[in-house]
């Protein structure tokens, strides 16, 4: 909080945050019928899907906790996400669990517009609506201080980082990486400091007044005109000794290491040199893949139940119900880092074995397709082959005319000329 130091600092935290959200990417959530996956296909896009799973992947890995809101758009007629970030001690969102720290019975919005400070309880029948005043009391609202909520959820869905059964809050990925943090930034205004020092190094003075105009370059002159030769025995001037650089920086690059190895982050300059074989690289990774794999569940989860929650919004507000899923699935990229090459050598080795379609899902990742984008280029193929079956059909029939005689100017028709 000292703003003198605050510019002397090496910012490691957010490239922790940023590494393991970079690999945060969810393609799809589906449901159990096209129909379905299609509804929810639609209602993500409408609500900006891409940036939205961004601000809340980011947000769940930093913070720990945050929340998204399952609202009704009563103009657009639509199904309404929003991210909400969690309670930071003055505003945010926070969740009230029951007793078994499963379920949530209410959630407790506070937020600011201007000077006003305001609260809302959401509950699964109603939304109650309070106005903040002196001293943190709380008065209901005069305009419209309960309103029916008849979906009878909660319309909030908790995402939480490291998700433990008995915990209802998350835990953030820099919990182990700000001390470390505050040590390298210490180091760092030390090797400033030592490194000004160094560059106007110290000036001593032993037995007289030195004059206070010095400048880089000027000479002290003393003694000269002095008789007492023991007083001027005893003068003497010289530069204190410089301070090493050497040490803050290994200690520097030693709490950097520690950053990393403590949040399992491959932090640039210890990824190995460019000789680095692409399976070294990837065991160095291996820490970073656990934690992705382990959020990929427990968030993907909360995905998954956000889309449960919008289809039940959509059917009490809706005048169109929702197509029914009994079930919904989160599908996530591949967290690995990939050779787009190498991934297409493969599923060309393997093509006459498995088929066009499983073939066209093994190089997904590499084009982007999903399963709409495969079917699609399935259904093309079929069609493509229809068309060039019956340009063949219609080059064969042409060689007959009159019943089936073969004309004397006919020219005999090959198949793979016909089809070109």
């Amino acid at each position: 909080s000292d703003s003198r130091t605050e510019q002397f600092n090496d910012n490691y935290c957010e490239l922790v945050v940023d590494t393991m959200a970079d690999r945060l990417k969810v393609t799809a959530v589906e449901g159990d019928n096209p129909k379905a996956s299609e509804w929810a296909a639609g209602m993500l896009d409408y609500n900006r899907f891409d940036g939205l799973q961004t601000d809340i992947h980011q947000a769940t890995v930093r913070d720990g906790d945050t929340f998204l809101m399952v609202a009704w758009d009563n103009e657009a007629k639509a199904v309404q996400l929003a991210h909400e970030p969690a309670w930071d001690g003055d505003s945010g969102m926070l969740a009230v669990y029951d007793r078994t720290r499963k379920h949530i019975e209410a959630a407790v919005k506070v937020w600011y517009e201007g000077e006003a400070r305001y609260a809302n309880i959401y509950y699964p029948d109603r939304v109650e609506r309070f106005l903040y005043g002196d001293g943190g009391s709380l008065t209901a609202r005069t305009d419209d201080p309960v309103i029916p909520w008849t979906v009878g959820a909660i319309p909030v869905i908790h995402f939480r980082n490291r998700a433990r059964t008995k915990q209802t809050l998350g835990i953030s990925e820099l919990k182990a990486a700000i001390p470390l943090q505050d040590a390298l930034n210490r180091t760092m205004v030390s090797m400033i400091m030592t490194a000004e020092l160094t560059a106007f190094g110290l000036r001593k003075a032993k037995g007289f007044v030195p004059p206070d105009d010095l400048a880089p370059g000027k000479w002290i002159y003393f003694g000269a005109d002095e008789d007492d030769s023991a007083k001027l025995a005893a003068m003497d001037a010289g530069m204190m000794e410089q301070g090493e650089l050497v040490p803050f920086i290994s200690q520097a690059q030693f709490v950097i290491d520690q950053i990393g190895t403590v949040t399992r982050t491959p932090l640039p300059g210890f990824m190995g040199g460019d000789a680095q074989s692409g399976e070294a690289l990837k065991q160095r990774e291996t820490g970073l893949l656990g934690k992705v794999g382990k959020f990929q569940v427990k968030v993907g989860n909360a995905w998954e139940d956000a889309l449960s929650l919008a289809a039940v919004v959509q059917g009490a507000f809706g005048t169109v119900n929702p197509p029914t899923s009994e079930r919904w699935q989160c599908r996530w990229q591949d967290a690995q880092t990939r050779n787009d090459a190498e991934v297409i050598a493969n599923a060309l080795a393997v093509k006459d074995t498995v088929g066009e379609m499983e073939f066209l899902r093994l190089i997904a990742a590499v084009y982007g397709y999903d399963e709409q984008k495969i079917e699609q280029i399935m259904a093309e193929k079929v069609a493509q082959s229809e068309r060039s079956m019956r340009l063949i059909e219609a080059a064969q029939f042409g060689r007959f005319r009159d019943g089936g005689a073969e004309t004397e100017t006919d020219e005999p028709v090959d198949a793979d000329e016909a089809a070109a």
